[in-house]
């Protein structure tokens, strides 16, 4: 959990905007207990705890990347974003996300998005062999052929 009562105060009093920037974390809420390992100017970890299944004790599990910006209710209102993806998209922008499968009737696209790039080259090059020997028994015959009737001509000297 993050206490975020003395940015919000701050935010309300000023009536402007607020991030929770490195500069702010080191002026103002350093000296009141926050603890933030800062990735850039903007955004910072915070650890995720849970309870340990074996010990039964708290443990960090990890840590995610945030950055928080606070803003004043009136400036809130003037400047709207959409939720999640919905327009307005921005204050961050949030890309299209990658990686989704559409359905297609078309089974190389659907081959393209079902199977990952490093199995699709195997693929292919199982493919590639398999056509060079289905090729290579095909014509054995041809080559073995005109190889032995070279070799007879030669011997008798055609």
């Amino acid at each position: 959990m993050i206490d975020l009562k003395l940015p919000f105060e701050d935010a309300s009093l000023s009536g402007r905007p607020l991030g929770l920037n490195k500069t702010y974390f080191n002026a103002y809420l350093k000296e009141k207990g926050f603890n933030f390992k800062y990735k850039d100017e903007n955004s910072f970890y915070i650890p995720i705890k849970g309870k340990d299944d074996k010990t039964g004790k708290i443990v960090e599990n990890g840590q995610v990347r945030i950055q928080i910006d606070i803003y004043p209710k009136s400036m809130a209102e003037a400047n709207k974003v959409g939720e999640a993806r919905q327009e307005p998209n921005h204050s961050p922008f949030l890309p299209p996300p990658v990686g989704r499968i559409s359905f297609s009737l078309n089974p190389f696209k659907m081959f393209q998005q079902m199977v990952g790039p490093a199995l699709r080259r195997k693929i292919y090059c199982y493919c590639c062999i398999a056509l060079c020997c289905m090729l290579l028994v095909a014509l054995a015959p041809l080559i073995i052929g005109n190889l032995i009737s070279a070799a007879i001509n030669s011997v008798l000297g055609f």
